[in-house]
């Protein structure tokens, strides 16, 4: 957006508060459920609505001419377009459904833009911090309050009990009023770095105090163990190689806790997609195959569910390389398969997808590359960004995160992951095109 552009949004602070309760509103994703969607529409969307019915009309449209689109820009709209020619070519509801969800994340995408237009760099950051503190204050009342009610036999459903789970057996996992652990942990992930930052001293609120952040850390360590999720090595593992990053000392020290963090990430993806057990047999059992591809003495390794899943993608891909068999159709087209071949496979109560293997099934070649693309973008323009610039720590570390964790998690349209993309994108913004103080 240049210099030259004249928005005057009218009663901003109803904006900002909208989307203050748009993003701490984020976690609770069982609150409403409708046919065909499911639970997909939830209390942001509805905020969304009511966002986007209050701002067109203070959009003087004129002004588009002023817009400078920035590479992010660019390459969100690359994505959009790929995801548009899919739904031409393979036109079906779940399909529509899928580029429906993605139009409306770029739109709050650009919704964000247009509310911090011509904000200081401070207000943004500020209002960000904030709202994501807030948004993790809620989750930890919510807990409260769930743990509460179980003493009272009232349950609320802020665990999730998995049997069988993996190197684990029976198991209540945290999740609070998310859909899955995963979920949860993902959400967890920015008020998390967020704390760390504040911590580190990268961004200075004068209204939170050192003990509060202590006591925050204390918490979110316990949830994020609680949830028992498969991505918390790479959190970890992120953390390491932060702190050691601004360690200004270069010795043998520092490429062995590199070497640990390598290990960390890597032991994570191997353990996900491979089970380890004693057991020559898991016929009852979930989350993988019943019958061993290896032997190792007295160990059999298993093809888990994620490892499954992602050879199920590969062999899709092959059979449509260029443009994919259709967003969002991966699944279906599997559990037609699995019927016509009456096949018998165990499997979990959810279907872990790859946001890289799924996007190669579903949109092809052209689609994989467009995601790099875009990831690329993102990392390209996060690194770019001014070191005094608070979010440019929190933008490495959550970004870091996403990308490890859309290995094993489909997260392109998670709504925590567009709102981080929307103040990527107006930091982006007040950086090239500075608000006078």
């Amino acid at each position: 957006m240049g210099k030259s552009g004249n928005y005057n949004l009218k009663n901003k602070k109803n904006y900002l508060l909208l989307l203050c309760l748009y993003i701490i509103t984020i976690p609770f994703q069982k609150i409403i459920w409708l046919p065909l969607v499911n639970s997909k529409i939830q209390v942001p969307e509805v905020i969304f609505v009511i966002l986007i019915l209050l701002y067109i009309p203070q959009i003087k449209w004129v002004d588009w001419k002023n817009i400078k689109m920035t590479t992010l820009d660019k390459a969100i709209i690359l994505w959009l377009m790929v995801g548009t020619i899919n739904l031409i070519l393979h036109f079906n509801v779940t399909t529509f459904i899928e580029l429906s969800g993605q139009f409306y994340l770029i739109c709050l995408y650009i919704l964000i833009q247009f509310i911090f237009f011509h904000s200081k760099a401070k207000e943004i950051e500020q209002f960000f911090v904030k709202t994501f503190s807030l948004q993790l204050t809620l989750i930890i009342i919510t807990l409260f309050i769930g743990l509460i009610l179980l003493t009272q036999n009232i349950n609320i459903g802020v665990f999730q009990i998995f049997y069988s789970y993996p190197y684990f057996g029976d198991l209540y996992r945290l999740k609070v009023l998310t859909n899955e652990p995963v979920m949860l942990v993902s959400i967890l992930s920015i008020p998390f770095w967020i704390i760390i930052a504040l911590k580190d001293g990268k961004i200075k609120i004068n209204s939170i105090k050192k003990r509060d952040l202590i006591l925050s850390m204390v918490l979110i360590g316990l949830m994020l163990l609680g949830t028992y999720g498969k991505s918390l090595p790479f959190i970890l593992a992120i953390l390491v190689l932060y702190f050691i990053s601004h360690l200004k000392i270069k010795n043998k020290g520092i490429i062995f806790i590199r070497i640990f963090a390598a290990f960390l990430i890597i032991s994570s993806i191997l353990l996900t997609h491979i089970m380890v057990t004693k057991k020559p047999f898991r016929e009852k059992e979930v989350y993988g195959l019943a019958i061993p591809f290896l032997r190792i003495d007295n160990y059999y390794l298993y093809k888990s569910w994620y490892y499954v899943q992602k050879e199920n993608a590969i062999k899709e891909f092959i059979e449509h390389p260029i443009l994919g068999c259709g967003g969002g159709n991966l699944l279906n087209i599997i559990n037609l398969k699995y019927k016509k071949t009456k096949e018998t496979i165990s499997r979990p109560v959810y279907d872990p997808l790859s946001t890289y293997t799924g996007t190669l099934a579903e949109y092809g070649i052209s689609g994989f590359l467009a995601l790099l693309f875009l990831m690329f973008t993102i990392y390209k323009e996060v690194v770019g960004l001014s070191d005094s610039n608070g979010l440019k720590w929190i933008f490495i570390c959550s970004f870091s995160y996403f990308m490890l964790e859309a290995i094993s998690t489909d997260i392109q349209n998670f709504r925590h992951l567009w709102i981080l993309l929307g103040f990527l994108g107006i930091t982006l913004r007040s950086q090239q095109y500075p608000v006078n103080s």
